[in-house]
């Protein structure tokens, strides 16, 4: 498939996505791409929206797999870009190069077509569900997938910001652990002439936050890497005759480790029990999205340093993980993982912004480096 074509595909992507776990129109573009490439096999419907295509190893015997992961799903936040593959979906674009990657993957199915290794089956996934943190797990629930056996699995994400087709990767953390924490305390409203008939919460919020970031000064100070952010406060309307019953605060903690992860966890957690004793309501938390580490095997990683060198393509060792998280970290529950960067270029716009748009020159790298880790894994030994 000419570069050209895949352009065309991934613009095409861009203009209709979809969010986590509802991508089933992506999955039937995808699907009909795939059919015409012809894989030896094709499972759709994996892990709720998922496609997983299948190239057998050319000679007969028992090979090693690898699995290589792309994500289906786009984010909701509307685009502001006036292109003529901007979003068609309003609220809702592919605003961190899912549709890239996506691409890439189909390009090098196209690759698998024409140059099958003979010692080694490959498998593509088309993973749904990323964004929210819970595609990867609904891919290794799948009893179908229970079935499979894989040796290493393989990913790229696009780096805005980084130089362009530079190749980023580290052994080790690649991806902070993160996730999402919701405190509500529920008490009971009344009327605003008459707040002791009612239980208002607003006692129980202040002396929440400045507990959990009194704790949380602590989990700060212990690694750089770690983050809580207070990201949502909410306590009634803009109703000035009404004392509000409820509250909900919301958080988003970020860590190296899982280790770390839970400390600052338990810091909320702290903090809750601290407010209780000026609330006669209820209070309870619970975590949303949550993310684990995503760590890169030694193995992999030098595979992957490898096939870019033989590809003179630059590589760039990363002295620390990123800060954001990814949930290709749940794959290490079936196999070794290796995820890596490619540099979208200085001056572009961030993931997640509402300028974004995948920068289409890192499509033919993608397929190069990934096509080169095949070659360099079907003549490693391990």
């Amino acid at each position: 498939m000419i570069i050209n074509n895949l352009i065309k595909l991934r613009q095409k992507l861009h203009m209709h996505p979809e969010l986590s776990g509802k991508e089933f129109k992506t999955a039937e573009l995808i699907k009909n791409e795939l059919e015409k490439i012809e894989p030896d096999s094709i499972i759709e419907k994996f892990g709720g929206t998922g496609i997983l295509a299948f190239f057998n190893a050319s000679a007969p015997g028992t090979h090693k797999t690898l699995l290589f992961r792309a994500e289906l799903d786009a984010i909701a936040v509307a685009e502001e870009n006036e292109f003529a593959h901007k979003s068609q979906k309003s609220g809702v674009m592919h605003g961190c190069g899912h549709d890239g990657h996506m691409t890439i993957l189909i390009g090098l199915a196209s690759w698998l077509k024409h140059n099958r290794p003979d010692n080694l089956n490959i498998c593509l996934l088309f993973q749904p569900a990323e964004e929210n943190g819970m595609g990867a797990e609904s891919v290794l629930n799948d009893e179908r997938f229970t079935s499979l056996s894989f040796d290493h699995a393989f990913a790229l994400h696009n780096l805005p910001g980084f130089t362009e087709n530079e190749i980023f990767i580290r052994s080790g953390v690649f991806a902070c652990a993160s996730t999402g924490v919701e405190v509500c305390f529920q008490g009971r409203s009344s009327h605003a002439a008459y707040p002791e008939q009612g239980i208002n919460p607003v006692n129980a919020v202040n002396a929440y936050i400045g507990s959990a970031e009194k704790l949380l000064e602590k989990f700060r100070d212990a690694d750089e890497l770690n983050k809580a952010v207070c990201t949502f406060i909410k306590m009634g309307e803009l109703a000035f005759g009404i004392s509000p019953g409820n509250a909900e605060i919301g958080y988003t903690v970020r860590a190296a480790s899982d280790e770390g992860l839970k400390k600052g966890i338990d810091y909320l957690k702290e903090a809750v029990e601290h407010s209780r004793v000026l609330f006669e309501g209820n209070a309870s938390f619970k975590q949303i999205e949550p993310f684990n580490a995503t760590i890169n095997d030694n193995f992999g990683s030098e595979i992957v340093r490898k096939a870019a060198k033989k590809r003179n393509i630059p590589v760039q060792i990363l002295n620390q993980p990123f800060p954001w998280s990814e949930d290709f970290g749940e794959f290490r529950n079936c196999c070794p993982i290796t995820i890596f960067g490619i540099g979208a270029g200085t001056n572009k716009p961030p993931l997640h912004s509402e300028m974004f748009d995948f920068n289409d020159a890192l499509i033919e790298t993608g397929i190069k480096i990934f096509s080169s880790v095949i070659e360099e894994f079907a003549t490693s030994t391990r």
